[in-house]
This record gives structure tokens, sequence and C-alpha cells, in this order.
């Protein structure tokens, strides 16, 4: 695989595959492609198989993004032929699997998506590899839920971040709990729910986080609003508002503020009409400023239709 020695790529063919990433974020995918196949054949001449075979994986990453369905095929699977019954090549053999289990499920053939996941979990659970186990069980409730297949999709999420937990990376784990919550509140499991937004806003903050820990608390805030906890579910809000703004976040402190107008406008009891009337003003102010005149309409009729409520009741 691409070499590195205190972070620098050491060899040719190392540097070129850097070019190729760099090529690719920089938007220049032709250029991305070349340098990649470049680095196939430089890896090929030194008879570097996991250095072909994860070179390959990138690019059929690539193709995936471009959403260029066969060729990103093509390219993984020439990946997971390499390094198959190489034993040192098992990690990128499990993760070339994952993402060719991806390309099937992007292009609908969902059969054959969750067969390949499932062989990418016996490479992976071979090995011991938790971070990308756990990336695989993730891949595999998302093709579940392409079937409709929820409860077997949240027994794949809760695999995953047992999975995360155990390996320490706590921002997949947290990712894949916000996917949990969303799985129990629709099945209206909201205590389960909320325990698992806790969870998941207790590892956005402990890595700092700040975007992570406003998604959380807008669904804490949302789910309160669904049992009818109003003061809570303000609590959450406003928080979830002043951490969007803290991140210049403007689509989701729009999108907050309107749950939060939502709260205040729930009765003239428990609520507070005004602060419902700036909080839908300032939501509209904020989706005029992006430009997102779908939302902004939306909006300002629920606004109006909140105007004539309180107005003829």
């Amino acid at each position: 695989m691409p070499r590195t020695s205190q972070g620098k790529y050491v060899t040719e063919a190392s540097k070129v595959f850097q070019d190729g990433d760099i090529s690719w974020h920089s938007g220049k995918y032709d250029e991305a492609r070349e340098n990649y196949l470049k680095a196939v054949a430089l890896y090929k001449a030194t008879d570097d198989v996991e250095g072909q075979a994860f070179v390959l994986s990138r690019l059929g990453e690539l193709e995936l993004s471009l959403d260029n369905y066969d060729k990103a095929e093509e390219a993984l699977r020439q990946s997971t032929e390499l390094v198959k019954d190489f034993i040192d090549g098992q990690n990128t053999h499990g993760e070339a699997l994952i993402k060719l289990s991806k390309v099937k499920s992007a292009s609908g053939e969902l059969k054959e998506a969750l067969e390949i996941i499932r062989r990418a979990e016996e490479v992976l659970s071979s090995i011991g590899n938790r971070d990308l186990l756990g990336d695989a069980y993730e891949q595999e409730a998302f093709v579940y839920l392409s079937q409709n297949k929820d409860s077997e999709a949240l027994q794949s999420y809760r695999r995953a971040a047992d999975l995360f937990r155990q390996d320490g990376t706590s921002l997949k784990e947290a990712a894949t709990l916000r996917a949990i919550a969303r799985l129990e509140m629709k099945n209206k499991n909201y205590d389960v729910a909320h325990d698992v937004l806790e969870r998941c806003r207790d590892l956005y903050r402990e890595n700092g986080d700040l975007l992570g820990e406003a998604s959380a608390l807008s669904a804490i805030g949302c789910l309160r609003y669904i049992i009818r906890d109003i003061p809570n579910a303000r609590k959450a809000l406003m928080k979830s508002v002043y951490l969007y703004g803290k991140v210049s976040h403007h689509f989701a402190e729009a999108e907050a503020l309107l749950y939060l107008a939502r709260v205040e406008a729930f009765n003239k009891e428990q609520g507070d009409y005004e602060r419902a009337k700036a909080h839908y003003k300032r939501s509209i102010e904020l989706f005029d400023f992006l430009a997102n005149e779908p939302m902004k309409r939306m909006v300002l009729e629920e606004y109006h239709n909140f105007l004539n409520r309180i107005i003829f009741s």
C-alpha cells in the first residue's frame, strides 16, 4: 500500500497516489483517475500486490462518487481479486468489499449488495478489525433500510455502534447512534431514543464537534416536542440554535429555529407566541439569505397560518 515515513510519501508510486488524492479533492477527476492508474502500474512494476489493490480500491471509490457504477465495480473487483488470498492484505480486501457493496446498493442490486457485505464482515471479523467491521455493519444497515427492513437495520446499527465503542472511534459511534435514534423514534420508542441521543450528544461534546452536538440537541428537542415536554424541547432547541449559529451552519440554524417556533406556538399556557413570531421571522430571514425559496415559502405559509390561528382563537 502507499508507503509513508513520518507522514510523507516516500516511493514514486506512493507520491503519484498522493497526487491522485490531491487531484480528486480539487475536483480534477480525470487527472485523479490518470494518477491512480499510473500508481497501479508503478506498484505492479515492483510486485507490490497490496499497493495495487489499495489504489484500485481508491479508484473504485472515485468512480462511485461520480456514479460511474460499471467502472467502480471493475476497479473494486480487481482490487479484491488481487488480495483475496494475500494474508497481509485482508484490511484492503475487506474495505474494497465494503465499497463494492455500496456500488451494488447504489445501482439497486440490493440482494448482491447484502451478499458482498456479509463477505466483508467475514473477512474483517477474521482479522479483528473492529473499525472496518463497524463500517461493514453500517453498510449492511443501509441495505436493510433500502429493503424497508427497519428491524434488521436497527440490529446492524447496534452492532456497528458497539464495535466503534470498543475501538474508541467515538465520532463514528456518535453518527451510528444518531441513526439508531431515528429508527427508535420512528418506532415510537421515545425513551430509548432519548437515551441514545444523550449518549450521542456526549460523544460529540467530548470530541469538540459543535455541529454534531447541535444536531443531537435538535433531535432531542424534536423528540421532546413530540411527547409534549415543551420546557425541555425549548431548552434543547435553544442550545441547538446557538451552536448552529456559532459554526455558521445557516440552513440547520434556520431549521432549528423553525422547530423552536413550533414549540413556542404549541399553546398559550406552555409556549410564548411573541417568541414564536420572532423565531419564524428569523428562520424566514435565513432561508431568504440562503436563497432557498421552497423552504422560505413553506415557513412563511406556516407563519401566516400560526398568525391566523392566534387571531381567531
